[in-house]
């Protein structure tokens, strides 16, 4: 299992101040454990509840609410479920972010196009596609 943190996720927050995260389907926590250890506070949510101290919650299922502008980051990695994206982007506050990647094959897929449909007028920090994967780091705009 790897668990190093996604070097896109590293690079884009490399010199942002950490504050209030969300990491959804974090599966064993690598993005947690990461974040935690530069100081985040974190809330991990997963429907397996494998990693120690994690909201266990069924996203498909609506189990878990994201309150609007209660987060300064959320990471919702290599899971895709498009009924979410819209409470993802509300739970951010200004001038937060929002890293998402997805696979872009199998039940899950998806592609950079659908995940940018989501943050209209968010600039974006990192982006990139290929055979497996996707992903896309946007920071929502201060008004």
């Amino acid at each position: 299992m790897n668990r190093a943190p996604a070097p896109e996720l590293v690079a884009a927050l490399a010199g942002r101040k950490p504050a209030k995260a969300l990491d959804l389907a974090c599966g064993a926590g690598r993005h947690t454990v990461w974040l935690r250890e530069r100081g985040w506070e974190v809330t991990a949510v997963d429907r397996s509840g494998e990693f120690p101290g994690t909201v266990q919650a069924d996203l498909e299922l609506g189990e878990f609410v994201i309150e609007p502008e209660a987060w300064d980051l959320i990471v919702c990695w290599l899971y895709w479920q498009p009924n979410l994206v819209p409470a993802i982007a509300r739970g951010v506050r200004p001038g937060g972010v929002v890293a998402m990647a997805g696979k872009t094959s199998g039940r899950f897929a998806v592609g950079l196009h659908e995940m940018r449909a989501g943050f209209p007028g968010w600039r974006e920090l990192a982006s990139g596609e290929n055979e497996v994967r996707c992903f896309l780091i946007v920071e929502k705009p201060v008004d």
